[in-house]
């Protein structure tokens, strides 16, 4: 680490700083709830950490409302490609996202829903293309689930009544500004049978 970088900082400052940029790098982001005094920590430093992240290719977006520090690739060799059903399950939970804030008035901080509805919904999304089975849809949720998109709660019943929470970062993995994007996004997916690819702006 560079000694310009860390002048001046004890060794417990220097791991935190590390730390910082390994929790940036293997999630994508820094959540408050989930790293309370890591994000505190990394807030009151917030220009050692950006310049940290800045060398290793990432601009940071600090989202104070939100508590969170969301890491976004600068190098097209550090983005991660979604598979074709990845990105089908990211369109969907970007699309429930938008209209629970947009028309029912929820919180980005509060968009939830069980893997029954957002099954049910996924259809007539998408019409003929078919939704991940369990499993699959399972190991994508916890991939998403790792790089801090969504969270999942009551897991221990039945996989239906799972609950995702998206998170307000999926706003910037799928950046759409208005829904006219998504639904030029979704068809062309529609058009190619669901076997597009898209990068994705976070650390692969």
């Amino acid at each position: 680490m560079s000694t310009s970088l860390t002048a001046g900082m004890s060794e417990t400052e220097r791991e935190s700083l590390q730390e910082c940029l390994q929790r940036l790098l293997a999630s994508g982001a820094i959540l408050r709830e989930d790293h309370r005094d890591l994000y505190d920590w990394s807030r009151l430093h917030r220009e050692r950490v950006d310049e940290l992240a800045a060398l290793a290719g990432l601009k940071l977006v600090w989202e104070h409302d939100n508590r969170l520090v969301l890491a976004l690739p600068q190098h097209p060799r550090l983005l991660r490609r979604l598979r074709q059903d990845e990105t089908l399950i990211v369109l969907a939970l970007w699309y429930d996202f938008d209209r629970q804030v947009k028309d029912e008035g929820r919180t980005p901080e509060d968009v939830a829903f069980r893997v029954r509805e957002f099954s049910e919904q996924f259809e007539a999304k998408f019409r003929h293309l078919q939704l991940p089975s369990a499993t699959r849809l399972l190991e994508i949720l916890h991939l998403l689930e790792k790089k801090s998109i969504v969270r999942l709660s009551e897991t221990a019943g039945p996989f239906p009544d799972v609950v995702i929470r998206v998170l307000p970062t999926i706003r910037y993995l799928v950046p759409f500004s208005a829904l006219e994007e998504w639904t030029r996004t979704r068809d062309r997916h529609l058009a190619s049978g669901g076997a597009s690819e898209d990068p994705v702006g976070e650390p692969g």
